[in-house]
């Protein structure tokens, strides 16, 4: 799997193998274990052992690390080029958001008609015990709103539809 990773602002090519890990094309020798089943791990990298601590807040990562605290954003190379080409086709047209994972939706937070913003929250869904507030991708109209409350939404689900 290929990764862009965003780290204070700093941007790397994070490919992950079925064996190995490399990093803007140089191979790193990790291991990456949890240590309470949570946001605590142990992290090997080469010879050297750290401690990590994570912290998901909406669409970025903190991570503490060797007593300094980053910001993570962590984009899937063939989602963020395909969201690419999704965007410059939804510009002139209707845009439809989709569920980014498996989950159960908690709120809607808006209504048929209403005008959104870009990054303006449409909707609330719950994975892996996390709430999710999902996020207007541009500004427009509410066409239409696929789901309800307590609603089961599989990835690839369409949520809600914006109009120009």
């Amino acid at each position: 799997m290929n990764y862009i990773a965003t780290v204070d602002g700093r941007t790397y090519r994070v490919d992950i193998g079925e064996n190995n890990l490399t990093l803007d094309g140089a191979p790193v020798e990790i291991d990456l274990q949890s240590i309470d089943g949570g946001f605590h791990y142990s992290l090997l990298v080469g010879a050297s052992s750290h401690e990590v601590f994570v912290e998901r807040c909406e669409d970025v990562c903190f991570v503490s690390l060797g007593g300094q605290r980053y910001r993570v954003e962590i984009d899937d190379e063939r989602a963020r080029r395909l969201g690419e080409r999704r965007a410059t086709v939804e510009e002139a047209g209707d845009a439809e958001l989709t569920s980014p994972m498996p989950g159960v939706v908690v709120a809607v937070l808006v209504e048929i008609g209403q005008e959104v913003r870009t990054g303006e929250g449409l909707l609330i869904l719950e994975a892996m015990k996390m709430e999710n507030e999902i996020r207007a991708m541009r500004t427009g109209v509410i066409e239409a709103v696929h789901v309800t409350p307590g609603q089961r939404v599989s990835q690839g689900d369409v949520l809600v539809r914006v109009g120009s």
